[in-house]
């Protein structure tokens, strides 16, 4: 079907990962437009200047006559949106872009997969950025619109394709099926196993069975021939979940990275500094032996390791790349140059601006884990600080389920005020009580809600204060408030 497709229309085509995959198989040397809403997106820009065309809405009689096939995603009502239909009417082939780009990868040497609930955007783009300053020349599909320069979606070559790997439902609520399921990888770099999406799963056991699955891909785990197991799974030792369901894989099929001394990579010395951090890299034996078969170092400890990032987690996730990029065969030494200047993905702990110490950023944290975590970044990296966060819930149903988790995450700032629920496109709100109001009533000491713009703006004028640090955070529409925003901060 890949090879067949030359002309490729893309529904719903300014969404994060669809433009990235629009600007792959346009390098792939395909013609691809789409359609999607009037509202800009930050993925406009990305799109105009690689001269991929789009549509306004979803008219059927939009689609082109000569189009070869349909790519949609769960957005848009899926494959019920009006131009899908019309495309199977017609005898257009149609796919999903989940099982899209499980053929894509196929078409690759070496496929990675970045998975995980938290963090997965920022290892694979660091992951993607490291092969890029080695030299291997990588294609990479990740879950934002840039990092460092760069798009974030590519095609160079097909010796490396690092694609991040989603454990969100196909097309809710018609099929559930995860993402990622449809990936056949080379290697997989899991972060973390959370609860993250309630309107595709019931609990936390059933995203560790999708995991499970997932993981199981690699191989049968049949033989037992014990080079037949290349170690090809890395996996973070310090997540209990995670851990949880690596107990039923093979202890020769993986490899872990974290600070805890089991790890076969452990984290040691870790530095939080206001420019960048820092942290010391050391060997279990057994990875030793295991790398030495490719790329050959035989000292205990690895050195010491710079990012410009920040964060436990983020150093976490920088142990993960290099122990993926040292699996792949390549030396610490050029590791340690590589991944040196990446200072993360578009809405990932991103400044914005700053004026007198005062700073503005943007994160796109939605959970209360990733919450906490970008709090305790924030802590580390502007010791003494105020912490004021702009936070907007997304999604009902999310916010209905991790309610507490949520008030408990954001009072460990300074000073939230909370927006309306930003709503997806796959949920009516009108089939929730639960309001941005309710999580105020758990936290009313540091929690405020704001019902509008207009609000919001007056509490600002009010309460920013010279050197605080400020956050715009959700994975909705807030980043779009951030010229408004730093009209005030210049102001004070």
């Amino acid at each position: 079907m890949l090879n067949q497709s030359k002309k490729i229309y893309i529904v719903g085509i300014k969404g994060v990962a669809m433009s990235n995959l629009a600007i792959i198989l346009k390098k792939m040397g395909k013609e691809v437009a789409g359609s999607d809403i009037e509202e800009e997106f930050i993925t406009d820009e990305l799109l105009k200047k690689n001269k991929i065309a789009w549509q306004v809405g979803f008219d059927p009689k939009n689609v082109p006559a000569n189009t070869d096939l349909i790519v949609y995603s769960a957005a848009h009502r899926g494959d019920k949106n009006p131009q899908v239909k019309e495309a199977k009417k017609r005898g257009i082939k149609i796919i999903s872009q989940a099982e899209l780009l499980g053929r894509i990868i196929k078409e690759f040497k070496t496929a990675i997969a970045v998975c995980g609930c938290h963090g997965k955007t920022t290892t694979s783009s660091l992951l993607s950025y490291a092969l890029i300053k080695l030299g291997a020349k990588p294609s990479y599909l990740i879950g934002s619109s840039d990092f460092n320069g760069y798009p974030g979606g590519d095609f160079t070559g097909k010796n490396y394709f690092v694609v991040e790997a989603d454990e969100y439902g196909v097309n809710p609520p018609f099929d559930l099926t995860p993402k990622f399921h449809y990936l056949a990888p080379d290697y997989i770099l899991c972060t973390n196993i959370d609860f993250d999406h309630p309107d595709i799963y019931n609990d936390l056991n059933e995203v560790k069975k999708a995991y499970l699955k997932f993981f199981e891909k690699m191989h049968s785990f049949s033989s037992n021939d014990k080079k037949y197991y290349k170690s090809s799974l890395i996996f973070c030792a310090d997540d209990e979940s995670l851990m949880t369901v690596a107990k039923r894989l093979p202890k020769m099929s993986f490899l872990t990275y974290g600070y805890g001394k089991k790890a076969h990579l452990q984290i040691v010395n870790a530095a939080i500094k206001s420019q960048h951090s820092s942290f010391e890299l050391v060997c279990h034996p057994e990875l030793i032996r295991l790398a030495a078969k490719r790329g050959r170092f035989d000292k205990i400890s690895l050195g010491t390791f710079q990012i410009s990032l920040f964060g436990e987690k983020n150093v976490s996730n920088a142990a993960g790349v290099i122990l993926a990029l040292l699996r792949l065969g390549f030396s610490p030494d050029k590791i340690k140059k590589a991944i040196a200047d990446f200072t993360g993905a578009k809405r990932r702990f991103e400044l914005l601006f700053e004026k007198n110490g005062t700073l503005l950023f943007d994160d796109y944290a939605h959970h209360p884990n990733e919450i906490k975590a970008s709090i305790s970044a924030a802590r580390l990296r502007f010791p003494g600080k105020r912490i004021i966060i702009i936070f907007q819930p997304h999604t009902f149903s999310r916010t209905q389920i991790l309610l507490k988790d949520f008030a408990e995450s954001l009072s460990l700032a300074d000073q939230v005020f909370i927006l309306p629920i930003f709503s997806s496109a796959r949920e009516n709100p009108k089939n929730f009580k639960i309001t941005s109001k309710d999580l105020v009533k758990l936290s009313p000491n540091t929690l405020i809600f704001a019902d509008s713009k207009s609000t919001l703006y007056k509490y600002l004028i009010s309460n920013i204060r010279y050197q605080d640090i400020v956050f715009t955070m959700g994975a909705g529409d807030v980043y779009k408030l951030k010229d408004d925003i730093i009209k005030i901060i210049a102001s004070r």
